[in-house]
C-alpha cells in the first residue's frame, strides 16, 4: 500500500496542464489529491503498525476557499476519477473548472493562500449566514435562521423520520454501518492546508472525525455459544447519543463550542449533559439477522457501526451505555458499558507504544472501539462480562472488510511472539497476550486458541513458557516438530 500511495503522489504532482509549485499563472485549474491517513494505534498484542493511508478515488467531496477578490469563503464540488486526481468545479453540470485566479491570495508578496478545506459534506456547501430577527433568547431560542456552514454547521432534522426518536426528529441521526452508501456523509473525513502556494497541486492528509464500534461475543457456557449461531441474533445498546447536535445550544452565538461542526476548525462538539435526556434508546447494530462467524465458529462478531464521538467521561454523568444481546427463546443478556478501558497508543514524541492504564471510558473521534464481550450464565448476578476492549485507527482493513476477526496463534512466528510476551508478563492485564486468546475466570489461567496446523522442521527449538497458568485450545488443530506432535506441557517449563 505504501508503495502504491507513493506512486499516486508523484503522478498527482506531475499530472499534465496542473500548476506546480512556483508557478504562478492563474489561468490553471486547481487539481487536488488526498487521502486519508492511518492513526498510529496498537493492534491487540500492543505491538501496532502505524495505519496506512488511503487515497480517495471515485468520490465527490466538498473543496472550501477565501474566494476572490475579498477572501470569503466559498466551496466548490472536487469530483475525484478512478486515478486518485480531484476536478474542481464550480458547476459540475457543466464541468466549469475552478480557476487559481478565483482564489484569493492574502500574503501577495509571497503568492499564499492562507488555508483551503476538504470534507465529504458536500451536500453542506459555505453560505450566507441569516440571523433570525425575532430572537429574544426566550420563547424563540434561534439566534440563527441559517448558519455559514464554515464556523458553524448544523446538519438539519432527521428524514425520513425515525419512530420512537428521543429528540422526535428535530436533528439527523449520524450513525450508519461502515462500509455502506449511508456512511459517506456520517464518516465525516476532513483536511486543511494552511499557507499554500498559489497555483500548486494540492494534496490534502484527511482525518476521520467520527468513531467506530463493533461487538464480538462468545461464552463458555454450550448452550449459549450454540445459541449465537442463531439467525433471528438481535444486538442494540440504550442510553446512547447519534447526534452531533445538543437541543437548546443550537440557537448560541459563541463559535468555540456550540455548533455540532465547524469547517473552519475540522471539531466535532459536543455541548450540554451526554445523559439520558440526551440519549437514544434501542440503537441496533444487528436485527432479526445473523452474527459474522470467525472461521473456528466460536466468536461472533456484529458489523462496525460509525457514530459521534463522545469525549465526556459517561460514568460522570451517571447515564452508561448498556449493552443487549437477544438470542432467540426468552434470552436476552444485557451490562453497562465499563467504566474505564487499558489501551495503546502511539506517542509521535516518545516514537514507541505506551499503554494507558484505567482511562474513562470515551469515544475518541477517529478511532475503532471493539468490545469483546463473554455471556454468562448469570454468575454473580451478571448476564455479560466486557473482556476487554481494543482500541484501533482507521485502517484499509478495516474498511475493506467490516467484521471483526479472532485472536489466535496461526503460525510458528506467533507462537514464538507468545511466548515472548507470555514470559515477560504471565498475569490475566497484560494486554498483549489478549492477541492470542483470552483470560478464562472460570479456569484462572490463558486460553490460547490454535487457529491453523503448525508444522517445522525436524531439530526447530521449541519456545518455553515459563509458567503454567496457560493452556492452549487446540480445535482440532496440530503443532508438529518434523513427525512429531507438541503439547502444551512441553512447551511448558514448569
Amino acid at each position: 500500500m505504501t508503495a502504491v500511495l507513493l506512486l499516486w503522489v508523484a503522478a498527482c504532482t506531475d499530472e499534465p496542464g496542473v500548476g506546480v509549485k512556483g508557478e504562478r499563472d492563474g489561468n490553471k485549474p486547481v487539481m487536488i489529491c488526498a487521502a486519508t491517513g492511518g492513526l498510529g494505534i496498537a493492534t491487540r498484542s500492543g505491538e501496532g503498525q502505524v495505519g496506512d493511508s488511503v487515497a480517495i478515488q471515485n468520490r465527490t467531496m466538498l473543496f472550501t476557499y477565501p474566494s476572490y477578490p475579498d477572501g470569503e469563503m466559498a466551496s466548490a464540488k472536487c469530483v475525484f476519477d478512478e486515478a486518485g486526481f480531484g476536478y474542481v468545479y464550480t458547476k459540475v453540470e457543466t464541468k466549469e473548472p475552478l480557476m487559481w485566479k478565483d482564489i484569493y491570495v492574502k500574503d501577495k508578496e509571497k503568492n499564499l493562500v492562507e488555508a483551503v478545506y476538504l470534507d465529504n459534506l458536500y451536500n453542506y456547501p459555505v453560505q450566507e449566514e441569516i440571523l433570525n430577527p425575532d430572537f429574544d433568547g426566550q420563547k424563540d431560542n434561534r439566534r440563527y435562521l441559517q448558519t455559514d456552514n464554515f464556523r458553524m454547521m448544523y446538519f438539519g432534522k432527521q428524514y425520513p423520520k425515525v419512530a420512537d426518536d428521543t429528540l422526535g426528529n428535530e436533528f439527523k441521526r449520524m450513525i450508519a454501518p461502515l462500509g455502506t452508501p449511508a456512511a459517506e456523509e456520517v464518516d465525516i473525513i476532513w483536511g486543511k492546508l494552511e499557507n499554500v502556494g498559489f497555483g500548486t497541486t494540492l494534496q490534502f492528509s484527511l482525518q476521520h472525525k467520527m468513531a467506530a464500534v463493533g461487538f464480538r461475543f462468545h461464552s463458555e457456557v454450550g448452550e449459549l455459544q450454540q445459541a449465537l449461531n442463531g439467525d433471528k441474533i438481535r444486538v442494540w445498546v440504550d442510553y446512547l447519543r447519534i447526534w452531533l447536535e445538543t437541543p437548546g445550544f443550537e440557537g448560541k452565538e459563541s463559535t468555540e463550542g456550540n455548533q455540532a461542526f465547524s469547517r473552519m476548525k475540522g471539531e466535532i462538539y459536543q455541548d450540554g449533559q451526554p445523559g439520558a435526556v440526551y440519549s437514544q434508546k434501542n440503537v441496533f447494530w444487528v436485527k432479526d439477522s445473523l452474527l459474522q462467524p470467525d472461521e473456528t465458529n466460536t466468536v461472533f462478531s456484529t458489523p462496525v457501526w460509525v457514530l459521534p464521538p463522545d469525549r465526556s467521561q459517561f460514568r460522570v454523568f451517571g447515564h452508561r451505555p448498556e449493552l443487549f444481546i437477544d438470542l432467540g427463546e426468552d434470552k436476552v443478556f444485557h451490562g453497562l458499558f465499563p467504566e474505564i478501558m487499558d489501551w495503546w497508543r502511539y506517542d509521535d514524541n516518545k516514537h514507541e507504544w505506551v499503554e494507558y492504564k484505567n482511562v474513562p471510558l470515551k469515544f475518541w473521534p477517529g478511532y475503532q472501539f471493539t468490545f469483546n464481550v463473554k455471556l454468562l450464565d448469570k454468575v454473580e448476578g451478571r448476564e455479560i462480562e466486557f473482556v476487554n476492549v481494543e482500541v484501533t485507527g482507521w485502517s484499509t482493513k478495516l474498511i475493506e472488510r467490516p467484521v471483526l476477526g479472532e485472536s489466535g496463534i496461526t503460525n510458528w512466528d506467533d507462537l514464538m511472539a507468545l511466548a515472548k510476551a507470555y514470559n515477560k508478563n504471565p498475569s490475566k492485564t497484560n494486554y498483549r497476550l489478549m492477541r492470542f486468546g483470552m483470560w478464562s475466570e472460570r479456569e484462572n489461567k490463558w486460553v490460547f486458541n490454535l487457529l491453523r496446523d503448525i508444522e517445522v522442521p525436524v531439530g526447530t527449538t521449541l519456545p518455553e513458557f515459563n509458567g503454567d497458568n496457560f493452556k492452549i485450545d487446540f480445535r482440532g488443530f496440530h503443532i508438529k516438530v518434523g513427525d512429531t506432535d507438541i503439547t502444551e506441557e512441553q512447551l511448558s517449563t514448569k
